[in-house]
């Protein structure tokens, strides 16, 4: 049986890591999915993917950054699929390594802007189409980062623990429009972004805030099953949460 036949879902940053991997399980479980990203490329090899899989997934150039765009997006969803039942808000950068006071000022914003404003751009308008159905979900991407400090990279960590605060802000604001919003906070993930965080402290693993697990970074593919659960009916009574999936890394 399929969780989520008949069921529309957007996804922000859909092109690459968790991402993809999020936009591939909800088709592969019936949902139709409408995602956005920035690199044309992957977007169109996504969608080539999940239909010849048999899925159903549409690809928008959208920079989260931009309001407007955001709206454009998420109107351009309602426009094609009349409604959205699931939205998982999973757009977001980091930055290269360095002590807080050291990022330069146009890196800080540009982290805050995408992470969080863009985060908060898409809850706004997905927010807009829920309430009149008087139901949805959504889920944002937030971090381990967002449950303890990160050296080396405080922008970062600063937008997730903002996601966090405005996840369970939002889930409080709208739990009575029937409307459950809750977080996701992964640990390392085999990525093109840690891959990049990787070579940008080339080698120096006390410059890599969080750790790794024992068995190593995450396949996104197995992060995407919680993000799945959140939005199943398995997960009815779930609001405000912040799940941590991380193979242990922030046990300690």
């Amino acid at each position: 049986m399929l969780r989520f036949e008949d069921k529309i879902t957007l996804v922000t940053g859909g092109t690459s890591g968790l991402g993809e991997s999020v936009v591939k399980a909800f088709a592969a479980e019936g949902s139709s999915v409408i995602f956005c990203g920035l690199i044309d490329g992957d977007g169109q090899r996504v969608v080539d993917e999940v239909t010849a899989a048999g899925g159903t997934a549409t690809y928008h150039h959208c920079d989260v950054r931009d309001e407007k765009q955001v709206g454009a997006f998420i109107n351009a969803a309602v426009a094609q699929y009349g409604t959205i039942d699931i939205a998982f808000n999973n757009a977001g950068i980091s930055h290269r390594s360095g002590k807080m006071a050291d990022l330069p000022q146009d890196v800080v914003e540009d982290v805050y802007q995408t992470n969080v404003m863009g985060v908060w751009y898409a809850m706004r308008h997905e927010i807009a189409v829920m309430e009149k159905n008087k139901s949805g979900v959504i889920v944002n991407t937030a971090s381990i980062l967002s449950r303890s400090g990160a050296g080396w990279i405080a922008a970062y960590g600063m937008s997730k623990h903002a996601i966090l605060g405005l996840t369970k802000s939002a889930a409080m604001d709208y739990a009575s429009a029937g409307l459950r919003i809750n977080a996701i906070s992964p640990g390392p993930m085999k990525t093109p972004m840690l891959d990049r965080a990787l070579a940008d402290i080339g080698g120096d693993m006390d410059k890599f805030a969080g750790g790794f697990p024992e068995g190593g970074p995450a396949d996104p593919d197995d992060v995407a099953k919680t993000v799945l659960y959140l939005a199943s009916d398995d997960a009815a009574y779930m609001n405000g949460a912040n799940i941590v999936v991380d193979g242990g890394t922030s046990t300690g």
